[in-house]
This record gives structure tokens, sequence and C-alpha cells, in this order.
């Protein structure tokens, strides 16, 4: 994180609405002292979290951005969501679905991309999918994904498609991590209530009513690849191999 460029946004926006780094840091829960060493870049002042809360008071948030060997790391990601994105084609591979892939928007000022936009010429169903390798902000990604949803019968309408019902669909890389935070947001994604075998036997068939489906979907074939994949490793160590390498006593 830029240290410098944090702390002259938090004194902009302190300025904006015309706080004394006293009154920033009450609302903050947290002292003048503090806010003082912040704007002068010094991101060492406090923790994360009051940084977050010092933000949030501001109505702004922090976004952290991580730069790996010049772009590796966006290829890696990149890897990921393209196999999910292949996995999810196959199980929708019935024959019935019509589908695109990153279909891009620019509605009255909402802008996006739907990951995969999948049409059912009988029902006059439009599925709207979002693909996630990774749950991390709940809240904010399932705003984003009504505002697709709620788009997407207009957007289809380039495709020459006759939409007469919408259903919202996350589809999210099965891993122990994102189905803790899926259980921890359970209210959050009540609405997705057709999953498992129900959403596959409604894709085979989207005749009943549903109002949204979610499906975990595994990225790596544990049988062939022993659960290792890029940016899935786990580190084990031989057995009875020290963590430490020690060097041999001398008489």
């Amino acid at each position: 994180m830029n240290g410098q460029r944090i702390g002259r946004s938090i004194r902009a926006l302190r300025h904006r609405r015309d706080w004394t780094q006293a009154e920033l840091g009450r609302r903050a829960g947290c002292s003048h002292a503090v806010i003082s060493r912040l704007e002068r870049g010094n991101l060492r002042a406090c923790s994360l979290s009051r940084l977050e809360r010092i933000l949030e008071a501001l109505d702004a948030r922090l976004v952290a951005f991580v730069d790996w060997r010049g772009g590796e790391l966006d290829r890696l990601l990149d890897a990921d969501h393209a196999l999910l994105q292949e996995r999810w084609a196959a199980r929708k591979a019935s024959g019935r679905w019509e589908s695109r892939q990153e279909v891009t928007y620019n509605e009255y000022g909402d802008r996006g991309s739907i990951d995969d936009l999948a049409y059912d010429e009988t029902t006059g169903t439009l599925l709207v999918s979002e693909l996630k390798t990774g749950i991390y902000d709940a809240g904010r990604t399932l705003m984003k994904t009504d505002e697709k949803a709620r788009l997407a019968a207009g957007i289809s309408r380039r495709f020459g498609w006759k939409v007469r019902h919408v259903v919202g669909c996350f589809v999210i890389a099965d891993t122990r991590t994102n189905r803790r935070r899926v259980a921890e947001h359970d209210a959050l994604f009540a609405r997705y209530t057709c999953r498992g075998r129900a959403a596959l036997a409604w894709l085979r068939d989207p005749t009943p009513a549903i109002e949204g489906l979610l499906l975990f979907v595994p990225l790596s074939d544990v049988r062939g690849t022993h659960g290792r994949r890029a940016g899935r490793q786990r580190v084990r160590r031989p057995h009875g191999s020290p963590s430490v390498r020690t060097e041999p006593k001398t008489a």
C-alpha cells in the first residue's frame, strides 16, 4: 500500500467534511495523534482494522492491491477464473442453454461485466451467473450481483432473447474457506435456495420457478492432481525432517 497516497486521501476527505484530526479520531475511536501520523504517510501508526474504521468514518473504504512478479499474479488468478468458467460451462452442457461469457454493460451509469449469461428458449429463462474463486466481501458482491440481475433482461436484447424470467446464480470454487464464508453469511445468501443436486436437476429442466441457484464447483481433480494446483498447495515437510537446519556439533 502507498502510505503517502493513503495519508493524502485521509487528509482531503477530512478537510471536505471540515473536521479536525481530533473530531475524526473521536468518530473512528482513536486519538488525533494516530490521525496525524497516518496523514503523514506512516501506516505503522495503527492496525489495518483501525485504518479501515477511520476510512469508514469518512465514508470511504480501503482497496488493497497485491503485485507479484510484474503481472504473474494476474495470470494465476485469471487461470483459476477461466477454469471455473470452463467447469461451469460443462455443467450447463445439456444442449438447451445458449450462453455468452464476459458480457459487458453500461446502463444508466451502472457498468460492469456479467461472467456468464445463459438463455433457455423453451421457458424464456435467463440465467445470470456470477463466478467466484473466493468470497471476500459478501455484502458488496451480492449488491453487484443484484445490479446485474436487474439489468440482465435489457442487456440480453442485443442477442434477440425474449426473456420471461431472470434467475440469479452463484458459482463458487469448492473450498472449505468458501463454504465457511457462505455459511457465515447465510442470511445474505438465503434467497439462493436451489443448491447441490437440486440445482443440477434444474439446469437440465428449468421449468420450476426458483429464486436463485448456488453451486460449489471443484477446480481440481483430487485423484489426478493429489489436490495440488498453483495457488492451492499446502506446504508439507517430509516426515521426521527438522523445520530448522542445525549445524553438526564439533568435538
